[in-house]
């Protein structure tokens, strides 16, 4: 007897037998049938490890990923992160690697919470180093002799980079450079502030999207003398100690979107002569909050929050973080604070190039070991899709792309 091939009756001959099918019922849609809206929205909630899959789907997903308002939609989702890099050390001084640090992951130690570079993803050779990050840019300079400096823009997650022009005024005295965006003009900016000889501060600025360099002054306001360290930018203002017993107040910001110098108030507790302890103060970023701490002789520091922006009576002592131990003696940069984790831990960096934990609750300290990346520097980042390319809008930068990841 003849063999007959089995159809099922519930599926014709010659259907599918594919996730549309599988739904059941007539009412069932593949997902590329959604609004464009829906779909954005679904794939912004994806971490980005998953993104990447999707970006192979198709042409059509590749393009909405990387398109500029879909990179902003998802950056307001996506989880803290920093970026690390490793530093070369010992006598085979292996290439630097870069590494990104999930810290919303349950335990950031584990492999899962960290996505390592290729070695060749991107950075330049010679002298350079990280200034900053901003909106998942990481802004890099170059140290080209006699006596210029470079500046490129670049995003690993997508593999492009822009090179800014060197600015036209030569034998500058750079103490220190950053990069930021302006949310009330959406606007990107390099900053690279000048030491003058006769003490009157300029900071040469580069819109990007503009393609010139043009020049601001703060008179006798000295000038950040260490941006890559302590990045304290909150409300479309950069923020810095001001080291100088003859000005009296403790910090100042440059307003980005304005070019504009100002006093912001300091906590309530600083008098005049805690002017000549200036050079142990630090600020940061907490939870999107301006934080001051300064360190102390003592066994403890005090981590104050400003928790409403520009008011003074808003400062609160958040934090008290105690000694580990009565022989170490805390000194300058000793520990950094970077950000608070989902357990209420308080990550800091640490100067030995290493990562520490502060659990508040029981006061004790935890050194955590990164999978896969040790003696390194870290700087905050959050995952973007933006391309470094989208922002300049055909100015005399310079561009590329690479292999990313």
């Amino acid at each position: 007897m003849k063999r007959r091939n089995h159809v099922s009756p519930t599926r014709p001959r010659g259907c599918r037998d594919d996730a549309q099918t599988r739904g059941g019922g007539d009412d069932f849609r593949p997902i590329s049938a959604l609004p464009i809206q829906n779909l954005v929205d679904i794939l912004s909630r994806l971490p980005f490890k998953t993104i990447f899959s999707c970006m192979c789907v198709c042409k059509k997903w590749k393009d909405l990923i990387l398109d500029p308002e879909f990179a902003k939609l998802h950056h307001t989702r996506a989880p803290a992160s920093l970026i690390l890099r490793s530093r070369r050390h010992g006598r085979r001084r292996g290439p630097r690697s870069l590494c990104l640090l999930d810290l919303e992951a349950s335990d950031i130690c584990s492999p899962d919470a960290a996505v390592k570079f290729s070695p060749d993803f991107g950075f330049p050779s010679g002298n350079f180093e990280i200034l900053n990050t901003c909106n998942g840019l990481i802004c890099i300079r170059h140290f080209h002799p006699p006596n210029d400096i470079s500046i490129t823009i670049l995003n690993p997650l997508v593999g492009d980079s822009i090179t800014l022009p060197l600015t036209k005024k030569k034998h500058r005295s750079y103490v220190s450079s950053w990069f930021g965006h302006s949310p009330e003009t959406d606007e990107y900016k390099v900053i690279q502030f000048v030491q003058q000889p006769s003490r009157l501060m300029e900071a040469e600025i580069y819109t990007l999207g503009k393609g010139t360099w043009t020049s601001i002054h703060g008179g006798t306001l000295p000038p950040p003398v260490d941006l890559r360290c302590h990045d304290a930018f909150v409300d479309g203002c950069l923020h810095w100690i001001v080291n100088d017993p003859s000005i009296s107040e403790f910090i100042y910001c440059l307003e980005i979107g304005r070019e504009l110098f100002q006093p912001v108030p300091a906590p309530p507790h600083l008098g005049p002569d805690d002017k000549n302890r200036a050079e142990d103060m630090v600020l940061g970023v907490l939870a999107g909050r301006l934080y001051f701490f300064e360190y102390p002789l003592g066994d403890h520091f005090d981590i104050w929050v400003m928790k409403q922006y520009g008011v003074q009576d808003s400062w609160t002592k958040e934090f008290i973080l105690r000694n580990p131990s009565t022989d170490l003696i805390w000194y300058r940069d000793l520990y950094r604070p970077l950000s608070l984790l989902r357990n209420g831990e308080i990550l800091m960096a640490h100067k030995s190039k290493a990562m520490v934990s502060y659990n508040p609750e029981d006061r004790s300290f935890r050194f955590l070991k990164i999978y896969g990346i040790q003696n390194f520097e870290a700087n905050p980042y959050v995952p973007s899709f933006l391309s470094p390319r989208n922002i300049v809008n055909g100015d005399n930068t310079s561009s590329s792309n690479i292999q990313s990841r």
